[in-house]
């Protein structure tokens, strides 16, 4: 039961974020080198800038695009909610995430799949108090990553 109230946590964080004062989409749309940032376009909407913070060593996806991500801070712990979109496929997403939190200081557990959806958690082997969730869904023909993130401060 707990996976399944970590993953409903990840989509309401995440999409609470969009719309909230300070939430990456009300940043301007520059990265953190300058350069501009991705408009939308074709099926994929525009990119925002990555969250402060954000643990460097978690995997991203690669190739996909930043679309909501914000960061809170509250009773000594800091949450990060994100969702990327790509026109890869669900199973590509999961092959990746399967190597890439089962090495490092990462581990990952998969919950429901299918050929359209995933659900996971992972945490730190290091620190079992940072924990996070992982949801991917491509039922509108693009694919759409949520990621939250909990760590102390």
């Amino acid at each position: 039961m707990r996976p399944l109230l970590l993953v409903v946590a990840a989509l309401i964080l995440t999409s609470a974020c969009a719309g909230l004062p300070g939430s990456a989409k009300a940043s301007p749309p520059a990265g953190p080198t300058g350069s501009p940032l991705a408009k939308a376009s074709g099926k994929l909407d525009a990119q925002v800038p990555m969250p402060a913070g954000f643990p460097g060593d978690c995997p991203i996806y690669p190739g996909a695009r930043l679309t909501a991500g914000a960061s809170f801070a509250s009773s000594g712990q800091v949450s990060w909610g994100m969702e990327w979109e790509t026109l890869d496929s669900v199973a590509k997403i999961q092959a990746f995430y399967a190597k890439q939190l089962n090495q490092g200081d990462w581990t990952v557990t998969f919950g429901t799949t299918s050929a359209t959806s995933l659900a996971a958690t992972f945490s730190r082997k290091s620190n079992s108090h940072v924990v996070g969730t992982l949801v991917a869904d491509s039922g509108t023909g693009v694919t759409k990553i949520l990621m939250s993130l909990i760590s102390p401060s």
